[in-house]
């Protein structure tokens, strides 16, 4: 469960940060801004298998979306059919886990929508948190002061609207799943309430080759050190496309399209 938050948390944190850390030093860097615009711009979703020295765990779908518009002459003859503004970007998550429990409680599933501007900052965020009969619902706006956290469980609702500052203490009563919290939403709580929450980070972008059977794949790799102690790397394709996540504890996500490639 743990590296499946560190996971979380680094490709949240990727569309906010702007600094690399370490990493190998015979090939060569690459921006940070690169490897976000090729995330956001992937023309397909990445679906991923998430494993656990060779155990199934759950799955990942990463769906990036670009979100257009018409300009503001749209109507006009003399503007290209099919010509449109790129208003900014939406990223949905499908995170379906097992854990150790029995029945219901054995499955966890998080759905999460960011909606960011053309500059990549964030402007709503809502999260969704299954493990029956509970569900948790995080919603915010970026620039504001609230938090609405909606929970469910056994045909009664409870919805409020929280201050940033008491997120943080409504963090702990969400226990373990508290983890899962993109960290978009943490962030602002230490903005605004003066809470050191948001790990310590160092990245590192290059351009790298992953190899799929006997044929070798130019990609993107990104190394980051979560805390000065957690180790997170990432292969994506040179089109933005998820290929394959390593984390802590053994666990790997590894893109269904090259797991028989990978020997999975």
């Amino acid at each position: 469960m743990l590296g499946i938050a560190l996971f979380w948390g680094t490709m949240t944190v990727l569309l906010w940060r702007a600094e690399f850390g370490r990493g190998r030093e015979t090939l060569s860097e690459i921006p940070l801004k690169t490897v976000v615009d090729r995330l956001l711009n992937a023309p397909d979703p990445s679906a991923l298998q998430i494993l656990q020295r060779g155990s199934l765990l759950g799955t990942l779908r990463w769906i990036p979306t670009v979100l257009e518009s018409r300009p503001a002459g749209g109507q006009d003859p003399s503007v290209p059919e099919g010509l449109v503004d790129a208003i900014g970007y939406s990223l949905d998550l499908d995170l379906n886990l097992r854990t150790d429990a029995d029945g219901p409680l054995g499955r966890l599933r998080v759905m999460t929508h960011v909606e960011l501007d053309t500059n990549h900052l964030w402007q709503t965020l809502s999260v969704r948190i299954y493990q029956r009969p509970a569900i948790w619902e995080i919603s915010a706006k970026s620039g504001g002061d609230s938090v609405r956290i909606r929970h469910e469980e056994g045909g009664n609702t409870v919805e409020q609207d929280y201050t940033i500052r008491d997120v943080r203490a409504l963090m702990g009563l969400m226990g373990a799943s508290a983890a899962l919290v993109p960290l978009p939403v943490l962030s602002e709580v230490e903005r605004l309430g003066g809470v050191g929450m948001a790990p310590r980070i160092r990245w590192n972008a290059r351009n790298d080759w992953l190899r799929l059977g006997r044929n070798r794949v130019r990609t993107y790799r990104v190394e980051v050190t979560l805390l000065d102690t957690y180790t997170v790397v990432a292969q994506l394709s040179r089109a933005g496309e998820i290929l394959e996540v390593r984390l802590p504890e053994g666990i790997v996500l590894a893109n269904e399209s090259v797991l028989p490639a990978r020997g999975q």
